[in-house]
């Protein structure tokens, strides 16, 4: 499955995965939260395991700190 990579323009360490290439999935479920695209990726390319892609498939996106 391809995923898509944002990262919180207001937090640097802030990213999240989403199943929706324009991440509006995102801006629903985090207001006031200004993801920007970084980049395509295969989910199992995914180095943050089994807990994101399972979130993945469920709820289409996974948000996580780095």
């Amino acid at each position: 499955m391809l995923v898509y990579l944002f990262r919180d323009r207001d937090r640097a360490t802030r990213f999240a995965y989403s199943t929706d290439v324009t991440g509006r999935n995102l801006s629903l479920r985090m207001p006031g939260t200004n993801w920007a695209f970084v980049m395509a990726a295969l989910d199992q390319d995914i180095s943050e395991g089994e807990k994101a892609k399972c979130h993945l498939r469920l709820r289409g996106f996974y948000v996580f700190e780095k």
